[in-house]
Formats: structure tokens, C-alpha cells, sequence
């Protein structure tokens, strides 16, 4: 590409009459001045100016060029100066993906807040269940929950707070088929999970009794889903026994109408933030980072389900 300071010298020269005035105007030396016009002319195989002691003119070539190089000139001004008032303050769209779950429970309750707080910012969330490629589908930050974090070089992962998968089903269905005591008693009775739960037709769930060692629960589910309401639904209705995360089941335990199966538990899972490390990440960004930083760790820690909220 041909160099586009060439332009600037050149729409300088002519807005200001000569290369005298233009060199008093701006603090650039007049022989720097005609020096890149010299350049220019010999690269495009034309004069552009007609050059006389006390003025100078454009040409009928250098009335066209001067034309376009000044919409050129104009058109990369804007662009710089749409990017700095983009570096002043928060403003402008931030693009945010986070698991359907996670969308609802979480950032339902804190975004409103956050847009009255900057108006200038516009959202654009992405509520997928599978895992995102920020770099890919032009994404600035992702909310995940994982049993682990994956460390990679050009992301940073925030750490905000560990939710569990608890074992839940309806007092009325566990007054029926009753409360199980071991996992061969657990194993027999039905069960609601996930599509990802289930291998070769027969559900498997990695728990953790009170002893924190490893069990794995072979089970018969009769649903499975991957829509967690449903499953807490199907819970609620007395179907079986479901593995849900805290967030999700937390409001029905406290009403009563699921009863937690206190001798298991699933794997923690951290909920993180996912973000490119933040050399020249704009103040808009920024913002929405330390928003859910500050106020989502104790909506994680109050939607957790604790003894006497499962009592």
C-alpha cells in the first residue's frame, strides 16, 4: 500500500495556500513539506501543483487527487477519533455469551442495573448451552461453570465464586419410594439428567458422600433432558431424583416442595470470566468486568443451598 502520509502533506498543502503557510500552520517543515509532494508526484506519474515563488495551484490532475485524498484524509480522521471516544468512557456494545442457566439466575437480576448505571453501553448476550470461541464468534467476555479452568495464553479466567449439583426430588415422591440411605438404594430409584449424563443408555453421576470420597451412581433415568427446567419441573411433579445445580433448585428447597438428598453431591463447579488479557481493552469492556466482579460473587454465594436451607 502506498504510504498514506503522502495525502495528509499533500491536503495540507492545499488548505493552506502554499507550502509556507502550511509549514507556519502545522509546525512541519516546509522542506519535509516538499519533499513528500515530490514523492508523491513521481509515484503517480503527474504534477499536482503548479508552483510559483508567492503561490501554488492545483493542476486539472491534482484538482481530482485532491478530491479523493481529502475524503481519504477526512474518512481516517473519523475512524481515529470514533476509536478515542470509545477509549474516554464507557460506551458503545460489549458482547457477552453465558450458559441459558446462568443467563436467567444470574444476569438477569444485574444487567438492568448495570445499563441504568451506563446508558451508553449496549449488550449484546449470547445464551448457548456448549462452550464458545471468543476469538471466533467476536466475543468480549464469557461466563462459564466448569469443574476445572482452563488455562490458556491469550485468555484471562476470573474466578468469582463454586456452585454444586445437588441430589434433589419432590418429600411427596421420597414419602413413596423412599429415602435412600446407600448408593444400591439410590441406583433403583428413577432419575432425570442430562443427555451428557447418559453412556450406552444407562445414566452414570460422579458423586461425593460425606466423606468427600469418589462414588459413581449407575441409574435409570426416565427423562432425559438437556432443558434443566424441565428437569426441575418433572422434580417438583414427582417424576425422580435430579442432579441440579444450586442456583437452580435453591428457591424450591426453600419453598419446600424439593427435599435435598443430603448423603451426595456433585462436583463443584467454578463460575469464571473468561476474557482476553487486557492490554487495550476498552473502558465499555472493562466496566462490564468489574461490574460482575463486584456483585456477582454474592449472588453465587445466595444461591447456595446450606444445611439449614435444606432442613
Amino acid at each position: 500500500m502506498n504510504d498514506l502520509n503522502d495525502l495528509y502533506y499533500f491536503v495540507l498543502v492545499v488548505k493552506h495556500g502554499g507550502f509556507s503557510p502550511a509549514a507556519r500552520a502545522t509546525g512541519i517543515e516546509k522542506t519535509l513539506l516538499s519533499r513528500h509532494i515530490a514523492f508523491l508526484e513521481k509515484r503517480i506519474g503527474a504534477r499536482l501543483l503548479h508552483r510559483t515563488t508567492r503561490q501554488v495551484s492545483l493542476t486539472e490532475a491534482g484538482q481530482h487527487f485532491y478530491t479523493l485524498s481529502q475524503a481519504v484524509v477526512d474518512g481516517a480522521q473519523t475512524a481515529y477519533e470514533s476509536v478515542e471516544h470509545l477509549r474516554r468512557e464507557p460506551v458503545g456494545l460489549v458482547r457477552l455469551s453465558c450458559p441459558q442457566v446462568m443467563a436467567r439466575t444470574y444476569l438477569s437480576p444485574l444487567m438492568p442495573i448495570y445499563m441504568a448505571k451506563y446508558p451508553k453501553v449496549r449488550l449484546e448476550l449470547s445464551a448457548v448451552d456448549r462452550e464458545v470461541d471468543l476469538y471466533e464468534e467476536r466475543l468480549d467476555i464469557a461466563l462459564r461453570a466448569r469443574t476445572h479452568i482452563e488455562e490458556t495464553a491469550a485468555l484471562v479466567a476470573k474466578t468469582l465464586g463454586t456452585v454444586r449439583r445437588i441430589l434433589v426430588a419432590s418429600p411427596e415422591f421420597l414419602d413413596r419410594v423412599g429415602r435412600p440411605a446407600t448408593i444400591k438404594a439410590l441406583s433403583a430409584i428413577p432419575t432425570l439428567c442430562l443427555p451428557a449424563d447418559v453412556h450406552d443408555g444407562l445414566g452414570r453421576w460422579l458423586l461425593y458422600n460425606a466423606a468427600n470420597e469418589e462414588v459413581v451412581l449407575p441409574h435409570t433415568p426416565c427423562l432425559i433432558s438437556d432443558d434443566l427446567s424441565m428437569q426441575l419441573d418433572a422434580a417438583i411433579n414427582g417424576l425422580g431424583i435430579a442432579m441440579l445445580p444450586e442456583p437452580i433448585a435453591v428457591h424450591s428447597v426453600r419453598a419446600k416442595t424439593l427435599e435435598v438428598l443430603p448423603l451426595w453431591v456433585g462436583p463443584p463447579h467454578l463460575i469464571h470470566l473468561v476474557y482476553p488479557k487486557p492490554k487495550g481493552m476498552l473502558p465499555s469492556v472493562r466496566s462490564v468486568i468489574d461490574y460482575l466482579s463486584l456483585h456477582l460473587p454474592q449472588l453465587i454465594l445466595e444461591g447456595t443451598i446450606n444445611d439449614e436451607t435444606s432442613a
